[in-house]
């Protein structure tokens, strides 16, 4: 996808926003705005107050845990037996030459087909979804400038700059003692080694890392810092502790060494079991097979390495690239992929690990957008069946078959990215990317197969299909083999018919899937324009889970529901794996309401972090009510009942933001609560559900810009102008030297960011021809477009695009939806997001992608985050606008 004129005409339209307020001679609102400066003024006082003592309450909590676990330390140490590594099983060799389909001489193909012999049902490996477990929200210390340090490391050849705490350079391991680590972890939380961890943390979500990758950037910070392996050990195990990670350390005679626990199994590496959990060993083999460790996590560490990777890795240096060539079926020359050196050197890193992390990870954004640019074309407007033949004879045909045991002496099993990359690859890897491209081009529902010495895949068709099939989790699979050379759908190898696989369900939240785009079908029709569908996610056991919100009147299942006073009320509701509603639960918000992080638990009970003001009810009972923006943690089952709802209404005033971290069990008990002001959003909002099905919350109250019911008095004053209004925003924003380009576009989504404010196009038109009267002649299809399009008012946090007859407008790479939707988001003085939260997707030709949001920083730095697997792009503003 091309990014130099990525998104221009949504700046440009930014730029030229005007808002118009209804007033008189007497200015009617004047009785509000006394009301609300009153208002402002005592939140601001209370604030403060508050403010200064949950900093005492935090630091003194954190106090109290950093030296519970030193004393801790020095007398919990005991002898532990290690358990040998595993291998990873393959119980016979796999075949050294791949297999080539044999069609049989028949007269009568029909009745052969009769005399396949019943397959075997496979059994079903369902792994359990991974829990993401988040760590409790760090803040910074005031005075860290005193003491910050730029480093710069090498993460496989691509350089990273993080800030670090300059006193840990001095941080030494006296001897090699239970006392001596208590004295350690005692200096080393005297150091403000949260400006590290943060200057981590946003770099792997640049980046899209995942724990592996935080993991990796440790250890070779560590390692670029010290020159004692005891040192390095000892420094990565209490940065790791400080960010949330379960990580111990052990001793062996006078070596230390760290051991991490992962929440899937690896391979390849010893380990040794401490309360009922596996800690690898991360360093070299140790000379005995005991090992001095201790039992009890420290108080703020919470979670174990999940290695599963999502997202699509975002490394693009243009000077670290490595062009491989690939032949699409029915092309003469070769497609030429750019992979990226440090992505394949991060791959090569994992450990040997669970297949379903391998069959669920992403491909890096610039590789999918290469490929799938080329191969939409050959399989647009092909039925199914057709499709996947294409997609079968891409993998036959296209790529030189070697074992892992030959091309590297073990077993390696590949994610997406490397089969592109290395010369050779087997079965395991072509079921892996086959089945990803099924999903991400088709949408259809795909698992692998894995044998004794085998790996396929099974493809859920819409239609009945000839061939080998079976029932998996209740959906009709037919067999799908990547690996056997010109087989078609249905073809099983001579070596493996009667043999029971397992089968390993693959997530495919893709929106081609059928069934979502049933599920949004059926609760669209007749309510365009009313009803949005927010969130969506398929449960544990194959329930799909939605959640939205409505206005005004919608329909769903023949019986009315309507919105609340005018303004938006939420909605949730359960499909079965056939896509048919089994309930609908309207959420009753009296001012706005919004759900800013949504998960679902292991027994398809929602949880939701709900942003409101006013009261909020269900089925008539009230659940908490404030009259400012204040959250609500929410519980629903899976009978549509409320489990849980614990109120958090920390009173906040505009432009303020306060973040907190939270945890409850399943049955709504708090078991903790910490908050802390903050002048940044550093993180998303989140939910998730541990092991434990305990509910685990992060989020910062004000985060969202005009969650209010007041319209801010410069929006209702009968004096007020928004050209005036911008022309003074950006006087403003030139003294803070921010980017010429940004200026305007800092200045229009501020006064946009507030309740109440409008444009449409026609104002847009006017304010070019008066402030940027060449533009129709340099631009005139995004001038052209722009007059298509009208920006509705910010209505309670949510901005509402409308188009001219409601017809789609595409301009450069951006389609734009009628009733499209997004959040304005003020993550920093210098830094804005916006969340697109439907009907906005970028691509060109027929390859489009859901766009989640864009970044502006001060720079004009403008990251664009689209797809389900969260690819980014950073362009800058000053390449696009003329």
């Amino acid at each position: 996808m091309t990014t130099k004129k990525l998104f221009l005409a949504f700046i440009v339209s930014l730029f030229f926003v005007s808002i118009h307020a209804q007033v008189d001679e007497k200015d009617p609102f004047e009785k509000m705005n006394k009301k609300y400066e009153a208002t402002m003024q005592r939140m601001n006082r209370d604030y403060e107050q508050n403010t200064k003592r949950m900093q005492r309450e935090y630091d003194a909590r954190l106090k109290k845990m950093n030296d519970a676990f030193k004393n801790y330390l020095k007398g919990g140490f005991t002898e532990v037996e290690q358990q040998e590594e595993v291998e990873k099983v393959v119980e016979v060799p796999k075949p050294i030459d791949q297999p080539k389909y044999i069609p049989m001489e028949v007269d009568e193909p029909s009745k052969e087909l009769a005399d396949i012999p019943e397959p075997v049902a496979p059994k079903i490996e369902l792994t359990d979804a991974p829990a993401y477990s988040i760590a409790p929200i760090l803040k910074t210390p005031d005075g860290i400038e005193k003491y910050r340090q730029v480093i710069g490391i090498d993460f496989f050849g691509t350089t990273v700059r993080l800030s670090l705490d300059s006193r840990m350079n001095a941080l030494s391991l006296k001897e090699v003692s239970p006392e001596a680590f208590a004295g350690y972890w005692g200096s080393f939380t005297k150091t403000y080694y949260q400006v590290y961890i943060e200057s981590v943390v946003q770099y792997a979500s640049e980046k899209n890392l995942n724990d592996w990758g935080i993991y990796q950037l440790i250890d070779k910070t560590a390692k670029g810092i010290y020159t004692s392996v005891n040192d390095q050990e000892l420094w990565k195990w209490a940065m790791l502790n400080q960010a949330g990670y379960q990580a111990k350390i052990g001793y062996n005679a006078n070596k230390v060494s760290l051991m991490l626990p992962f929440m899937q199994e690896v391979y390849e590496k010893p380990y040794y079991q401490i309360g009922g959990y596996n800690y690898y060993l991360m360093s070299d083999k140790l000379k005995g097979k005991s090992i001095y460790t201790y039992e009890k996590d420290f108080g703020g560490a919470i979670k174990k390495v999940d290695l599963h990777l999502p997202y699509a890795l975002n490394f693009n240096e243009k000077d670290n690239i490595v062009l491989k060539k690939t032949l699409l079926p029915g092309e003469e020359k070769p497609l030429v992929l750019s992979l990226d050196k440090t992505t394949m050197a991060f791959l090569a890193s994992y450990p040997q690990t669970d297949n379903s992390v391998y069959l669920n990870a992403a491909m890096s954004g610039k590789v999918k957008d290469e490929l799938y640019a080329h191969v939409k074309p050959h399989i647009q407007g092909k039925s199914e069946t057709e499709a996947v033949t294409y997609l079968l004879n891409y993998l036959h045909n296209s790529f030189e078959y070697k074992t892992d045991r030959d091309q590297f002496g073990k077993e390696k099993m590949f994610f997406p990215d490397e089969i592109f990359y290395y010369p050779y690859s087997d079965c395991e890897d072509r079921t892996v990317l086959f089945t990803r491209m099924v999903n991400d081009l088709l949408g259809l529902d795909v698992v692998a197969l894995t044998y004794f010495s085998h790996m396929a895949a099974a493809v859920a068709f819409n239609d009945e299909v000839e061939g080998y099939s079976f029932l998996v989790a209740g959906k009709q699979y037919t067999i799908t083999d990547p690996t056997y050379i010109n087989a078609p759908i249905g073809s099983v190898m001579p070596d493996y018919e009667g043999y029971t696989p397992i089968a390993i369900r693959i997530n495919n939240n893709s929106q081609l899937n059928n069934v979502w785009q049933m599920i949004a079908k059926s609760v669209e029709q007749n309510n365009e324009g009313n009803i949005f569908i927010g969130d969506r996610m398929i449960a544990e056991n194959g329930k799909y889970i939605v959640s939205g919100w409505f206005n005004d009147e919608v329909v769903i299942g023949n019986k009315s529901y309507y919105a609340s006073n005018g303004t938006r009320d939420l909605w949730f509701a359960t499909f079965n794996n056939q896509g048919a509603m089994e309930w609908f639960l309207p959420v009753k918000c009296s001012n706005y309401g919004f759900v800013q992080a949504f998960n679902v638990g292991k027994k398809a009970n929602v949880y939701a972090l709900v942003n409101y003001a006013g009261s909020v009810n269900i089925n008539g009972r009230e659940l908490c009510r404030s009259d400012n923006p204040a959250h609500l943690i929410l519980g629903i089952s899976n009978k549509a009942q409320s489990i849980l709802s614990e109120n958090i209404d920390f009173e906040v005033p505009e432009g303020k933001k306060l973040a907190f971290y939270g945890k409850y069990r399943s049955d709504g008990t708090k078991v903790d609560l910490l908050s802390f002001p903050t002048d940044k959003v550093r993180f998303d909002s989140k939910i998730t559900v541990d092991s434990n099905n305990e509910v685990v919350v992060r989020g910062i109250v004000g985060e969202i810009e005009g969650l209010t019911k007041e319209v801010p008095i410069n929006l209702s004053s009968s004096t007020f102008s928004a050209e005036g209004q911008i022309e003074s925003y950006m006087s403003d924003f030139q003294s803070q030297g921010i980017s010429r380009h940004m200026i305007p576009v800092f200045a229009t989504i501020k006064l946009l960011s507030q309740n109440g404010g409008s444009f449409s196009g026609l104002t847009v038109r006017n304010l070019i021809r008066k402030n940027n009267p060449e533009f129709p002649k340099t631009n005139p299809k995004v001038y052209e477009g722009l007059l298509r399009m009208q920006f509705v008012a910010n209505k309670g946090g949510v901005v509402k695009v409308e188009t001219y007859k409601g017809k789609k407008v595409s301009l450069f790479s951006m389609r734009i939806e009628n009733n499209s939707n997004m959040q304005i988001v003020k993550n920093s003085a210098d830094m804005y997001t916006l969340n697109f939260l439907n009907g906005v997707s970028v691509g060109k030709a027929i390859v489009w992608y859901d766009l989640n949001s864009v970044l502006l920083k001060h720079n004009g730095s403008m990251v664009f985050d689209y797809d389900d697997d969260h690819t980014k792009k950073d362009v800058n503003i000053a390449e696009i606008v003329k």
